[in-house]
């Protein structure tokens, strides 16, 4: 679902972590001059959780909320994966990746957050494309974060 307004857009993604569609991601992306912005909420019932926020004035291109998915894990894992392309020399030129991992932890009344992105050290985020020399980002879509994790995540 996607609703607008005249500087922002918001994304609601739904989510089956415990039961079906039990969570929603709420992404607002603003174009606004002061602020242009990417924000991630995760919401469930009564409950709303801040996740992570991306400034939009780095790149040749707005930020992108590229791909959400749940790992089932012991302690299920959000990811998020953000997107930003950026062109032209002496600029990098391809498409910067940006990984966040959050693990989903059940409460009597509500849930919390834990962020994990740690646990993918130097693999959370990386240029695909040239800087000084040709650069390759190997977890660029869910199911290679997804296969990392099958290999590294205890």
């Amino acid at each position: 679902m996607i609703k607008e307004n005249e500087s922002c857009k918001t994304t609601i993604t739904k989510l089956t972590i415990y039961t079906k569609n039990d969570f929603n991601l709420v992404s607002k992306s603003c174009d606004s001059e002061e602020d242009p912005s990417i924000e991630n909420f995760i919401t469930s019932k009564n409950n709303k959780q801040f996740l992570n926020k991306y400034s939009m004035d780095g790149g040749s291109w707005p930020q992108e909320l590229a791909a959400v998915s749940i790992y089932k894990a012991k302690k299920p894992v959000l990811i998020t994966l953000h997107t930003q392309k950026w062109c032209c020399y002496p600029s990098p030129e391809g498409i910067v990746y940006s990984i966040d991992l959050y693990n989903i932890i059940k409460l009597n009344n509500g849930f919390k957050i834990m962020p994990v992105t740690q646990i993918l050290g130097d693999n959370s985020s990386g240029l695909d494309g040239t800087s000084d020399e040709v650069m390759h980002f190997k977890l660029k879509d869910i199911s290679s974060i997804k296969k990392w994790l099958d290999k590294n995540y205890k």
